[in-house]
């Protein structure tokens, strides 16, 4: 979550919506008080991290300062497989990261273990993975807060209607990142792309399609069928 008091606006972050990018850029007018790694955070009385969703954000104390609020959103499939990839990443790179506090610590190890595990049975396979991934799993806020494969509609909507005002996507990235910085009167920042394996696609096809199986598609669509309702993504 990205927080400016000087321009007053919120720019919520779901998981593998480009917000390590939204943050590079963004990092100079960024004055939120909350860490972008793990931390427990007083107002939630949980262990969160930058992805925190739009009902969490309105418990916190920003969420009444009356700034504008926006968020990256992105299709399930992409999402879904940018995540398996992301997962991966982290139980490799997370353990040797410092943590605010040993429990936490303790806490985050615990879900890493469990989402490798997942891997293990998947034997990396993302159709076996996807396969083995249940429902509470996806829809449950907090239970294993290193797997924030929610819906990407929980950091947009509150009780199915739609809560922030603006919504970009990042199959239109820079066209949509710029209409982004004119709504909230900031001057377009330095381009930069960070955790990234290749630029953004702009428009067309959804990238990581033809590493699906049939029943893995179906399987998304099921999952995240309120995504593709509510910002306007078709189903394959």
């Amino acid at each position: 979550m990205i927080i400016s008091h000087r321009h007053k606006f919120v720019l919520l972050t779901p998981w593998k919506t480009a917000s390590s990018t939204t943050h590079a850029r963004l990092q100079a007018l960024n004055e939120s008080p909350y860490s972008g790694f793990f931390h427990f955070n007083p107002f939630l009385n949980r262990v969160v991290h930058r992805h925190i969703t739009y009902a969490e954000f309105a418990t916190l104390p920003e969420s009444r300062l009356g700034y504008k609020v926006a968020a990256f959103v992105r299709n399930p499939y992409d999402r879904a497989y940018s995540g398996f990839l992301q997962l991966q990443r982290d139980i490799k790179d997370q353990p040797s990261l410092e943590f605010p506090a040993d429990w936490i610590k303790t806490l985050v190890m615990k879900q890493l273990v469990e989402n490798q595990t997942k891997l293990f049975e998947a034997r990396y396979d993302f159709d076996l993975w996807i396969e083995l991934l249940e429902e509470y799993e996806v829809s449950e806020v907090g239970r294993n807060t290193s797997l924030p494969l929610y819906p990407a509609n929980y950091w947009t909507h509150y009780n199915a209607i739609q809560a922030v005002n603006f919504v970009g996507k990042v199959e239109e990235f820079e066209a949509d990142f710029a209409a982004f910085c004119r709504f909230v009167d900031i001057d377009f920042p330095e381009r930069i792309n960070e955790n990234v394996s290749v630029q953004f696609a702009e428009g067309g096809r959804y990238r990581y399609e033809a590493q699906m199986s049939a029943s893995t598609l179906s399987k998304i669509n099921e999952l995240f069928k309120s995504d593709f309702d509510l910002f306007g993504y078709t189903q394959i």
